[in-house]
């Protein structure tokens, strides 16, 4: 019996010359057996790794002829393999038939996977003595990744600047056609671009020499820890000097705890804040909260966040891109990068035999949604996702966050009124069925299920849209709690900072009449009937 095929990470490398410039390099990770057509994944590459339109053809050949060459030495290493088991095999068999019927010793235990293995020492380092010379590590890198991002926004702001400039000198000139104009800026966006290549294999490369380092730091730290050796920061200092960020003001904020459930009672915490909800994923590398969120990092209560994105599954437009920006301040070291995480969640999605339904480690698309049709936008290539589309990447390098669930919304959804069997609903109580199934104890929900309050979001409509909101999450709480499979949870209801404090109180008021909130009872002791003893009692028979 052939077992099934493992999946394999190649790297591709393609190294092209710019005009008056350096040459770019460039380094795919690309993951075997190929899903799909390799066609296909050239052109995802392309827009991807923003390939100029004079190296596509070169780049086309190269990876068709690396997939190619990849894929034959796969095969001859699989045929090695079961060579290998074959021989393995009948030399058992001979052992086995020398010792004349003797009982071998039961098999070994499965090894644990690489990923499993790096989880559960990084547990025990964080939880160990260990962990201020861990911190240390990863405050270093984090500075020197900022440094070199703060580095690259200075010199695309003075590209940007210059360009300005120049645009500016040269359109006032008299008797300037048009189409020098649009050669101009033509050539302006091709060295803009060629920068941002530069830049982004400038980063990418310091992020993967730092993972390297960090994973090596901390296999040779758990060995050593084992033998009983004393682990030093190697030069790193262990302290930082933290200092706390000035709050613009006192953040709107109120909890409640509430009853779920006929016979079997199921308890839950409600937050109800108003506050921007980048602060749960901005925060400075030695903050008191990144340390909360890396110590239960492997642990069963993880903290997640719903964000809402466009329909276009990139990098560059909505919240998807900000995310990035985000990320990039701050080095991942124990899952893929977010921009391989989302090139992973298209690959997939272009394999029409994937399953798509409620996928626990990397997206969820529900069949059952109508119109739940993934299409690519002929111009832009972009993929086009369904509103009610979740799909979710994991990250260990922001403040108070592990999963962050991208649900698809588009400006209708967003601004307009909405049922409660609308898609973005049904796609809210999905991701909720998806994040209690893989422990997620604390979720974040946008309460109005926008980030920004626009001038046509008055009151009413922020009272309304909360109140639907809030019915969904309690639907999805009976319907999960009667199977008796969903525990106690932490949901937080965010809204944008510059709500009304009216408003605020307003929604407040609603989650005691939608929920069961449990109130104690408080006995009157001046109503309470007072007990006669016998004495009384013998006194007002005689009366």
């Amino acid at each position: 019996m052939v077992a099934a095929a493992t999946e394999t990470q190649r790297c591709f490398q393609f190294t092209y010359d710019v005009p008056k410039s350096k040459s770019v390099f460039v380094e795919i990770p690309v993951y075997f057996p190929i899903s799909g057509l390799p066609t296909d994944h050239v052109e995802v590459h392309i827009k991807d790794y923003r390939i100029p339109c004079f190296a596509e053809d070169a780049f086309r050949v190269e990876f068709l002829r690396f997939v190619t060459e990849q894929q034959d030495q796969l095969i001859q290493e699989e045929g090695d393999l079961l060579v290998a088991d074959i021989a393995e095999a009948l030399e058992d068999s001979v052992e086995v038939w020398q010792s004349y019927g003797k009982c071998d010793p039961p098999p070994s235990v499965d090894i644990l996977k690489i990923e499993e293995e790096f989880g559960k020492i990084c547990y025990e380092l964080y939880h160990s003595p260990l962990l201020p010379a861990l911190r240390a590590r990863e405050n270093k890198a984090a500075s020197e990744l900022r440094d070199l991002v703060k580095q690259r926004n200075e010199e695309l702001k003075r590209i940007q600047e210059h360009h300005v400039l120049s645009m500016e000198e040269y359109v006032n000139r008299s008797n300037v056609e048009s189409t020098a104009v649009n050669d101009l800026a033509a050539s302006q966006m091709e060295q803009r671009q060629n920068c941002e290549i530069e830049w982004a294999s400038k980063i990418s490369h310091l992020m993967d020499s730092q993972r390297s380092a960090f994973k090596t730091w901390i296999m040779d730290s758990y060995q050593e820890s084992l033998g009983g050796e004393e682990i030093t920061s190697h030069g790193i200092p262990v302290t930082d000097n933290y200092t706390p960020p000035q709050t613009s003001g006192p953040v709107l904020e109120e909890s409640f705890s509430i009853s779920i459930g006929s016979q079997l009672k199921i308890t839950h915490s409600l937050r109800l804040l108003a506050d921007n909800i980048w602060s749960l994923c901005v925060g400075h590398p030695a903050s008191p909260e990144r340390l909360q969120t890396a110590l239960s990092l492997y642990t069963n209560s993880l903290a997640g966040v719903m964000l809402l994105v466009d329909n276009r599954l990139n990098l560059y437009s909505g919240a998807t891109q900000k995310l990035s920006k985000i990320c990039e301040l701050v080095p991942e070291f124990h899952f893929p990068p977010f921009d391989a995480q989302l090139t992973e969640v298209r690959q997939k999605l272009l394999d029409p035999g994937t399953e798509r339904r409620r996928t626990p480690t990397n997206y969820l698309i529900d069949d059952t949604l109508p119109d739940a049709v993934i299409r690519e936008d002929a111009s832009s290539g972009d993929m086009i996702l369904p509103t009610g589309t979740c799909y979710v990447t994991r990250h260990s390098n922001l403040r108070q966050v592990h999963v962050v669930f991208h649900l698809v919304s588009t400006v209708h959804e967003v601004s307009g009124d909405i049922a409660s069997r609308d898609l973005l609903l049904v796609g809210l109580k999905n991701a909720l069925k998806l994040a209690s199934e893989n422990n997620i104890d604390t979720i974040t929900i946008p309460i109005f299920l926008a980030h920004e309050l626009d001038p046509t979001m008055d009151h009413g409509w922020c009272v309304k849209r909360a109140e639907v909101v809030l019915k969904c999450v309690k639907g999805f709480m009976i319907e999960v709690g009667s199977t008796g499979t969903i525990t106690s949870r932490t949901f937080q209801f965010i809204m944008p900072k510059k709500t009304p404090e009216r408003t605020f109180h307003s929604i407040s008021s609603l989650i005691p009449n939608i929920f069961r909130v449990p109130c104690p009872m408080v006995l009157d002791q001046t109503s309470r009937k007072k007990t006669l003893t016998i004495e009384e009692l013998y006194v007002n028979d005689s009366k």
